[in-house]
């Protein structure tokens, strides 16, 4: 008997590295922003390992939403078009809240 053959879909979305999350978590701590990690999510049909979030600190308005995809750190506003970055600190550097 033979079983069938299952494919394999890849997530969308890759955990980010370590050094990563420290530079977004203190870039989010010096603008008083919140970070949140979700792991392992599904959304519109595409699965992802990891999928930042970027809030105000005492609501719950997501101004961000960042995954790392194959071509690299990809970054949703709440309000806009998807951006490619090569680099974290390439996409902090233009997610500079308004005011600051």
């Amino acid at each position: 008997m033979q079983l069938p053959r299952a494919s394999v879909k890849m997530p969308t979305g890759f955990s980010f590295d370590v050094p990563d999350l420290l530079m977004l978590r203190a870039w989010a701590d010096f603008h008083e922003l919140r970070m949140a990690i979700d792991l392992d999510v599904c959304a519109d049909g595409e699965e992802y390992e990891e999928l930042l979030g970027i809030y105000d600190k005492n609501r719950a308005f997501r101004r961000w939403m960042i995954w790392r995809s194959c071509e690299g750190i990809m970054v949703q506003p709440a309000m806009g078009r998807r951006m490619l970055f090569d680099f974290m600190a390439d996409a902090l550097e233009l997610m500079i809240p308004a005011g600051d």
